[in-house]
């Protein structure tokens, strides 16, 4: 499990102890914010190399929205972003507010299982 997989589940843990109690504690806030700083160190939330204002993870999510899958299996080498973590990213960072979340049903297990393929015969 990489660390950003860690990371995400940890802040999901979290969300679901606040849900469940009803409240949040000062320390629950403050061990979010803690997590979610290590969270946007990662790779797929780093500000990208090619794109003012967008993040890695952003800019890799546009190029298969555009159909540019090689495209985009190239800038997921290019950041050092495993499959697993871009497709983390968009479960954590695409969320109902945000204006391509409707994009993000492309995403199905046998798209993700393809991808996963076509990285690791790019890596050979």
């Amino acid at each position: 499990m990489s660390e950003q997989t860690k990371l995400i589940a940890g802040i999901e843990e979290l969300v679901m102890k606040i849900l469940k109690n009803g409240s949040v504690t000062e320390e629950d806030g403050l061990e979010i914010n803690t997590l979610e700083d290590e969270l946007f160190k990662q790779n797929s939330f780093k500000s990208s190399q090619d794109k003012h204002g967008s993040l890695q993870g952003e800019e890799i999510a546009t190029l298969f929205f555009h159909n540019q899958t090689q495209d985009a299996i190239t800038m997921l080498i290019k950041y050092e972003i495993t499959p697993e973590d871009f497709f983390g990213f968009i479960g954590y960072h695409y969320d109902e507010e945000h204006p391509d979340e409707g994009l993000i049903g492309m995403f199905t297990s046998a798209f993700i299982a393809n991808v996963n393929e076509m990285h690791i015969e790019k890596l050979s």
